[in-house]
């Protein structure tokens, strides 16, 4: 009996310590002056401030937590005093992309590929929190705060990728940041090519669980100067 429970106790550690390692992945969000231009090209001094500071990451897995091989998308980060930007760059042949969706506030996440933002201004996440969306045309929609209207973004399709750039402000959350405080984040992408299979969605964020929408299983958000 003493040796099954310990191999219970040890199994319930294992899960534990696993849980724990795949919901505090960290992303960094470094402060920059002047905001970048929301344009789809990525070559303001804003994303390259992020570029040197080591703060560019990588939606590396599927929802599954098996690890991404082909058509990655790269992730950046900064704030100024009145937004946050988010930056997606898609690898996918330009061919290849499904944008059936024309209408903000369209169902965008069950026809297109997608760019997703899920955001709570605390750490760990809580209820409600921001789900933004756009397709690989713009179109985009949101859910839990504020309104489509409240934030922007831009998409440029190139031949061998895509770019979405995100500006939400934080008028819109109702919440400042500064320096060293920590929210709630992922960034997520729908592959329209893997519809039904394990390779229709990605994730910047390891989860331990089979649905984005758990606030709890958000990584951190970690504001720098």
């Amino acid at each position: 009996m003493k040796k099954l429970v310990s191999i219970i106790f040890a199994t319930l550690l294992v899960v534990f310590i696993a849980f724990g390692a795949m919901a505090e992945m960290t992303i960094s969000a470094p402060y920059v002056k002047k905001g970048p231009k929301l344009d789809g090209k990525l070559d303001d001094e804003a994303w390259k401030i992020v570029e040197q500071k080591g703060a560019k990451a990588e939606i590396a897995y599927y929802l599954n937590a098996l690890a991404v091989k082909e058509d990655k998308s790269e992730v950046m980060v900064c704030w100024d005093n009145d937004f946050l930007y988010i930056a997606f760059k898609n690898m996918q042949k330009e061919d290849t992309i499904f944008a059936e969706a024309v209408a903000d506030g369209a169902s965008i996440w069950v026809t297109d590929d997608d760019n997703e933002v899920f955001l709570s201004t605390t750490y760990p996440g809580t209820r409600p929190f921001l789900q933004a969306i756009t397709n690989a045309i713009g179109v985009k929609t949101s859910f839990n705060v504020g309104t489509i209207q409240d934030w922007d973004v831009t998409v440029e399709v190139y031949k061998g990728y895509w770019i979405s750039e995100f500006a939400i402000p934080f008028d819109m959350l109702n919440a400042w940041p500064e320096a060293g405080e920590e929210w709630a984040i992922n960034l997520c992408r729908r592959y329209a090519n893997g519809a039904s299979t394990e390779r229709e969605w990605m994730t910047w964020c390891n989860l331990p669980v089979t649905t984005f929408l758990d606030p709890l299983v958000f990584g951190v958000l970690l504001f720098t100067k």
